[in-house]
């Protein structure tokens, strides 16, 4: 599986960006935004998503790794495929995302190409509980990268926060505090 890709942007083909690394073009599929903040000869660093089909192996590609676990959460409702979640995240920027799912704002989703009123209201329905909001700085003490991890590993919000505030203040390094958190969730199922 491809995670990321770094090297030159060469042009675009059919609204796909193909980018050159080590002699091979890539071709990957970004949002109007992406396109928009980068040009031609750049250097650049995507974070990619592979969807494996047997008719097609296709990369879809972020320049943020927040763009890239909403377009990957996205990909968990019933019915979204990638280009279903593609066209939500070239209509709603990740921060607006997760705050119209929060808010269990329908009518912000249905506002991308091919996401209708039944399809948009599944998503905020399916990822209410699995998207953090992006409410950063207002609870002190929140390791929101920990609590993101906890989310996205399947743990409830309520869960998550739960683990994340027990956490021991001598934890420093991420990979220390999210081991901790996840044996503080494991003990409340």
């Amino acid at each position: 599986m491809i995670g990321s890709v770094r090297g030159t942007v060469i042009g675009t083909i059919r609204g796909d960006l193909l980018i050159e690394t080590g002699g091979i073009g890539y071709r990957i599929a970004v949002t109007a935004q992406t396109m928009t903040r980068i040009a031609d000869g750049q250097e650049v660093l995507l974070y990619t998503h592979e969807a494996v089909r047997e008719t097609a192996d296709d990369l879809f590609g972020f320049l943020e790794k927040d763009d890239l676990m909403c377009f990957e959460l996205l990909l968990t409702v019933s019915g979204v495929g990638p280009k279903s979640a593609l066209a939500v995240m070239n209509a709603v920027e990740s921060a607006t995302l997760r705050s119209a799912i929060a808010r269990g704002d329908a009518k912000a989703l249905s506002s991308a190409y091919g996401i209708g009123k039944k399809t948009a209201e599944k998503i905020v329905l399916e990822l209410r509980e699995k998207m953090v909001a992006p409410d950063k700085g207002t609870e002190p003490g929140i390791d929101h990268e920990v609590l993101e991890v906890l989310v996205g590993l399947g743990y409830s919000q309520k869960e998550a926060r739960d683990a994340v505030r027990a956490l021991p203040r001598s934890l420093v390094s991420p990979e220390e505090k999210i081991r901790e958190a996840i044996k503080l969730a494991s003990r409340t199922l």
